[in-house]
């Protein structure tokens, strides 16, 4: 059966014209209040043509692929609920039993991914997209990349509160980074997972910092905090992570007392230090048994880095060194895994067009950061992060995500994609690091 039909044709020209007069009508009744949405549009255009092209490409260059499973496991879903809706409900919730499994017959299709939880929860979560995109391929792309859309903007405007006057440099890190837009506007884990990441963070500044429509953020945090959970599990831990030493030193900061932040702070770092612990103790038991315990993330890690490393690969892959499978054999490598999972592949590593834009990309934020540092200084780069409680949950957020990609990952296609994360809060960071850079410049040329 053919992927992509004179539907999806018909679907895609639909939609286009929808979006643009819902953005038209969008852009138009903020834009004078909010100068930010001059980007609005632009944004929302690159991540569905990203989206388009993203399915043309993997159609007509590699033939069928993962995103196409993803697809057909979601048809097989749809077709199961109307077989039978118990069943279905069942299946969406992650039921995998036999009797699940059987009800799956020629009518409905077999799905691809069933026996890998983490990739079939993408065709049981696609299911609203699916419909709404009329079943088709494309539709059901541009859908899905519509609605992530608003956890990018929702996010970007977060981002102008926390920091403002940054409008131009952010809408380049949220919305406008190559690798970003085309890797996350396909039908795969990592779009999904992104902003599942981007509505959880949204959420805990409304729950626990502005204290905001709680109910409903309360909702957005369970709903993407299970699909990130339920998708990518060392997604989920390190955006939980992050959010607790945000809030921990949201708390910290709003103390006016400079005795009482050194007294409390030894007190909120333990106790953020134990909800961490609790979650994954928590939460790692109900994922996939390679997130169970710490044993069985260095185990899977050494698995991984070993299998990847096969000539099957073709020489599009790198090797970061052997480690024993314990904590201080893992944690021996972590500088090699961050620098791989932040700036590979280098550009000697490329091997083709997407791989030299994902070099190109990391050239440039490298570049960027040099000359931060050699402007700036180290100290004063660092303090910035310091005194910012959202810049040092994005920094760890950045390390532990690149450490952990580094260590579990040696293909270089895999890896593009795998540290979307990492590449949009690094983005982040360097965009206000610039900015303090140009406003000390200036302050230097007045004196």
């Amino acid at each position: 059966m053919g992927v992509i039909t004179i539907a999806d044709l018909l679907v895609a020209v639909l939609y286009i014209m929808v979006l643009w007069l819902v953005a038209s009508s969008i852009t138009r009744n903020h834009i004078d209040e909010e100068p930010c949405y001059k980007y609005f549009t632009a944004g929302l255009f690159l991540k569905v043509a990203a989206g388009i092209i993203f399915a043309l490409f993997y159609t007509f260059h590699y033939g069928i692929t993962d995103t196409h499973y993803y697809y057909w496991g979601t048809r097989c879903m749809e077709r199961l609920a109307h077989k039978d809706f118990g069943i279905f409900v069942r299946a969406f919730f992650g039921d995998r039993s036999p009797e699940v499994a059987s009800s799956f017959d020629w009518y409905t299709g077999w799905p691809t991914y069933w026996r890998d939880p983490n990739s079939f929860a993408v065709c049981r979560f696609n299911i609203i997209f699916y419909l709404l995109g009329f079943k088709t391929f494309i539709g059901n792309t541009i859908v899905m990349n519509a609605f992530f859309y608003i956890a990018y903007w929702r996010f970007y405007k977060l981002m102008l509160r926390l920091f403002p006057a940054n409008d131009r440099n952010f809408a380049i890190a949220l919305l406008f980074v190559p690798s970003v837009v085309f890797w996350g506007s396909g039908l795969l884990k990592d779009g999904w997972c992104l902003a599942a990441m981007l509505f959880i963070f949204i959420s805990i500044h409304n729950i626990f910092i502005n204290r905001t429509r709680l109910q409903y953020s309360i909702l957005v945090l369970v709903v993407w905090g299970y699909v990130c959970f339920e998708i990518r599990a060392y997604t989920f831990f390190t955006a939980v992570l992050a959010s607790i030493i945000w809030v921990a030193f949201v708390v910290i900061n709003r103390m006016k007392s400079g005795m009482m932040r050194v007294l409390i702070f030894p007190i909120i770092a333990l106790f953020a230090w134990l909800i961490g612990v609790g979650v994954f103790m928590r939460f790692g038991s109900l994922a996939s048994s390679r997130y169970q315990s710490i044993d069985s993330i260095i185990e899977t890690a050494v698995i991984i880095q070993d299998d990847l490393r096969k000539d099957y690969y073709g020489g599009n892959s790198f090797d970061i060194g052997e480690f024993d499978p314990t904590i201080g054999g893992m944690l021996s490598k972590a500088p090699q895994a961050i620098m791989a999972g932040v700036f590979r592949p280098f550009l000697w590593d490329v091997r083709n067009p997407l791989m030299l834009i994902s070099a190109l990309e990391t050239t440039i934020a490298f570049i960027l950061i040099i000359k931060i540092l050699l402007s700036m200084g180290v100290r004063r780069f660092f303090a910035v992060i310091l005194r910012r409680p959202f810049l040092m949950a994005a920094f760890v957020l950045m390390l532990t995500y690149a450490f952990f990609v580094g260590i579990t990952t040696a293909n270089f296609g895999a890896l593009v994609r795998y540290r979307m994360p990492v590449l949009v809060f690094l983005s982040l960071i360097l965009a206000v690091e610039w900015r303090y850079m140009n406003l000390l410049k200036a302050i230097e040329s007045d004196d």
